[in-house]
Parts: C-alpha cells; sequence; structure tokens
C-alpha cells in the first residue's frame, strides 16, 4: 500500500468516515464544480460580449 493511500486511510478513521457521506461531500463537490464552470462560462460570455461591442464601436468613430 502507498504512503498516500495509509494517510487517507488514517485521516479517514480520525474523522469516523463513512461511506455515506463520502458519496454526499463527492455530489457537494459536484455541484459546486458545476457552478463554478457556469460562473466563468458567463463571465466569457460577457466578455467576448464587450469586446465585440468595444470593436464596433471603434470601427464607427473612425
Amino acid at each position: 500500500m502507498s504512503r498516500f493511500s495509509e494517510l487517507m486511510q488514517k485521516g479517514q478513521r480520525k474523522v469516523n468516515y463513512r461511506q455515506r457521506q463520502g458519496r454526499l461531500l463527492m455530489t457537494l463537490a459536484d455541484e459546486q464544480h458545476k457552478a463554478i464552470a457556469r460562473l466563468i462560462q458567463q463571465w466569457l460570455d460577457d466578455s467576448a460580449d464587450e469586446h465585440a461591442a468595444s470593436s464596433a464601436n471603434k470601427k464607427r468613430h473612425r
């Protein structure tokens, strides 16, 4: 068994880890990742829209 696996098992004993708790934590973490990805996508979309509007304004002033 690797040293990392040993550390993980030791840590699980300390926090009284249960498989059900682990599944819940993984579900919550997955939801957080999805929310973060949606937020980043929104920022990118907003940034692209601002860039397109900025480019259009520059062309009008020429």
